[in-house]
């Protein structure tokens, strides 16, 4: 079977933000990845097509180089995006002193199934009994999603933001060219 690896971004260029305390450090993007791993809940924000934003919680992960999240076509998100592909997904801490993430990217709907069922295998490692067993919440979302009755997109990242808060705070940038 074949993985979702073509078009994988490269390692984004990092810098750190004018917003970032007196000696304070990027964050490596190899620890901002872990943590895009972790994160078990993000914040997507789409745009309806009069110009007013939408923003959801939902269940997305990193993988393959990539932010991927399901939702159903009739879905508010899922409408948005069918006319402005550009979002950006969030999540991190509830904290002063933790650090949140920020993935600025283009979303699109992937219909191939090698790739959703690779991406569902994915999900299924990340949220576990969730999605694996029957009595998880998420349980037969990743029959539904193998099968394209559930929609998969993929959030190619354009831009990226890690926000470190604490003594040395420091706004992180990650690009892709």
């Amino acid at each position: 079977m074949s993985t979702p690896t073509t078009g994988e971004p490269a390692t984004p260029q990092t810098s750190l933000g004018p917003f970032s305390a007196p000696g304070a450090s990027p964050t490596p993007w190899e620890e901002t990845e872990w943590a895009l791993r972790r994160i078990q809940k993000f914040q997507l924000c789409t745009v309806r097509r009069d110009g007013r934003p939408h923003v959801t919680p939902l269940l997305a992960i990193w993988a393959f180089g990539a932010m991927w999240f399901i939702t159903g076509e009739n879905e508010q998100k899922a409408v948005n995006l069918s006319t402005n592909q550009h979002c950006a997904l969030t999540g991190g801490t509830d904290t002063l002193t933790g650090t949140d993430y920020v993935i600025e990217g283009t979303a699109s709907l992937v219909t191939d199934e090698a790739t959703r069922h690779s991406v569902t295998t994915a999900f299924e490692q990340a949220y576990g009994w969730q999605f694996t067993r029957e009595d998880g919440t998420w349980h037969q979302v990743g029959d539904a999603v193998r099968s394209g009755t559930v929609h998969l997109y993929r959030v190619q990242p354009d831009k990226a933001f890690a926000f470190a808060g604490g003594t040395r705070s420091s706004q992180t940038r990650y690009l892709w060219r």
